[in-house]
């Protein structure tokens, strides 16, 4: 954490793709219930995030590892996301405020945390999420050329492309770092 326990940056935040998995802190992810990712802070550590787009607030425990994209501090369960208004944007401008430092160690930042890939037997990268399935279908189209079995996956109203699967994250992390070379980013996430 910068100066005097606060962090400015972007929050993101995670749902029903790691439902069920473990957190790095061990416990059960639950998209429904308030908590947070930090790629540094020590697990167990309130924190409030607060919404610079419309001021609203969540005081979050992080219990989880991440995010694992460039430019963002944080990444919050839907729950969360809920309560500073931040589902629809996807990723808000956030302030972010230590309340208490918990009990563990703080982890450096690029490093995964010690559940990070527990009980994940495959990886996916998941190239765009589209409210036209036909956009979707003309980005599997353009994937199926270059990546593994691109699938369409629907969810909450979009269509999500995906392709894998990738045995490890290193390599699902690599195939999704070449996504530059065709103008897009995705991210990896575990293959259900």
């Amino acid at each position: 954490m910068k100066g005097e326990g606060v962090e400015r940056g972007l929050a993101s935040w995670y749902g029903a793709d790691f439902a069920g998995l473990p957190t790095a802190s061990g416990e059960t992810f639950e998209p429904g219930r308030v908590s947070a990712a930090h790629r540094a802070l020590p697990l167990g550590t309130v924190v409030d995030v607060t919404n610079e787009k419309n001021g609203r607030t969540v005081r979050v425990r992080i219990n989880d590892r991440g995010p694992f994209i460039a430019g963002r501090i944080v990444d919050l369960s839907r729950a969360a996301a809920e309560e500073i208004g931040a589902v629809s944007d996807g990723v808000v401008p956030v302030t972010l405020t230590v309340v208490s430092l918990g009990p563990g160690r703080r982890t450096t930042p690029g490093r995964k945390g010690p559940g990070d890939e527990a009980a994940v037997t495959s990886w996916a990268v998941q190239a765009g999420a589209f409210a036209s399935e036909e956009n979707a279908a003309r980005l599997k189209e353009r994937l199926a050329e270059r990546y593994p079995q691109p699938w369409l996956e629907p969810f909450d109203g979009l269509t999500r492309v995906k392709f894998g699967p990738y045995p490890s994250r290193d390599e699902a992390e690599a195939a999704r770092d070449t996504l530059a070379e065709l103008g897009l980013a995705g991210i990896v996430v575990p293959n259900r």
